[in-house]
């Protein structure tokens, strides 16, 4: 891991006689973790217990900056090398995802200018491009990102308020969604929250049947079971299963923050569609996040506004406010990043 860089000056804004901090080891994680837990747009994976998942499971490489002023965190920023497959081809296609960051104290623009110089520079001859995933509205800071040469894209999210008196939350969903909740219980499923480490294998395998459909990459289990192992009770991994004759048909894995429940990965084995359980089971991880104390469902990404998306279509239909936080994206090496686009294309053309 690089070493710490001090860095003193008088020109960014509100901010003087700042330190940069790239080692984990030298940031106090509780000083981390509150900074996180009470900044307004704090989020799971900006978490040192994201980090310590991200570090200690292969394929992904997490990248760490803070902003330090007087022992004080003033920003930061927990970005993600993930490589999707192995040998040359991983190499050579590897992409950094920022989810829900960076986290800046007060809007302070000086510090978003020091972590996004300081990103740049660290990945520039890593990676081919950067995403960053927003959580809330960022159009105040657009023009800070522009400037490092991130463009803005539209990119939904679907979330359901679980303050609503459960009646309205049932209100809200589809008719025919309700509908077809209703033959789920007729057919007899069983909705639970698993605890076993054999529940989790199980619904891993439906994870790999779903992704290996729909052509696109997806973790090794043990990114799930180090997430179980490295999380915390206030930084949480849940799995939730619908069960029909003793097996696992449907699943899902729910990352908990505060009185958020986020659905991370979900599936279900296609030849149960006509049981419903993939209905039956949103709506009772709604009903159980409720009488949990959480507040908000977030059902994660919707996709682009100006493009036809079914996933957003079927998450519309449980109720809930879509918001369009965005993404900001940059390519970092455009040839080589087409000649990628171009190779995966014809991977999942090709792939059996």
């Amino acid at each position: 891991m690089a070493n710490n860089t001090a860095i003193h000056t008088k020109h960014v804004g509100r901010s003087t006689d700042l330190e940069i901090v790239l080692n984990s080891s030298c940031l106090e994680r509780k000083l981390w973790s509150n900074f996180v837990y009470h900044h307004p747009q704090g989020n799971i994976f900006q978490t040192p217990e994201m980090y310590e998942v991200f570090n200690g499971t292969e394929g992904f490489k997490p990248i760490l900056i803070a902003v330090l002023q007087d022992h004080r965190i003033k920003g930061i920023m927990l970005a993600v090398i993930q490589k999707e497959a192995k040998g040359v081809v991983g190499n050579f296609a590897k992409r950094s995802i920022i989810r829900g960051g960076p986290l800046i104290a007060e809007d302070d623009e000086g510090v978003l200018n020091l972590i996004l110089q300081k990103y740049n520079s660290i990945v520039k001859n890593r990676i081919l491009y950067s995403q960053i995933r927003n959580w809330t509205d960022s159009s105040i800071n657009r023009m800070v990102f522009q400037k490092y040469g991130f463009r803005f894209i539209d990119h939904l999210n679907v979330l359901i308020d679980l303050t609503k008196p459960e009646k309205n939350l049932w209100q809200n969903i589809n008719k025919k969604k309700r509908n077809r909740i209703r033959k789920a219980y007729r057919e007899y499923l069983e909705f639970r929250q698993d605890s076993q480490k054999s529940d989790l294998a199980e619904a891993y395998n439906i994870l790999k049947e779903v992704y290996h459909r729909i052509k696109l990459p997806y973790p090794k289990i043990e990114f799930f079971e180090n997430l179980r192992e490295k999380l915390s009770d206030q930084v949480n991994l849940l799995t939730f299963s619908v069960i029909a004759e003793g097996r696992i048909i449907a699943t899902r894995f729910v990352l908990t923050f505060k009185k958020t429940l986020y659905v991370f990965y979900a599936g279900s084995y296609q030849k149960y569609n006509n049981r419903c359980a993939n209905d039956l089971i949103n709506w009772e991880l709604i009903l159980w996040g409720k009488n949990n104390g959480y507040t908000v469902f977030d059902f994660a990404g919707a996709g682009n506004p100006n493009i036809p998306y079914s996933v957003r279509s079927y998450k519309m239909k449980f109720g809930g406010e879509v918001t369009n936080p965005g993404r900001f994206e940059k390519v970092h090496h455009p040839i080589l990043f087409h000649i990628a686009k171009r190779a995966f294309y014809l991977w999942q053309r090709f792939k059996a």
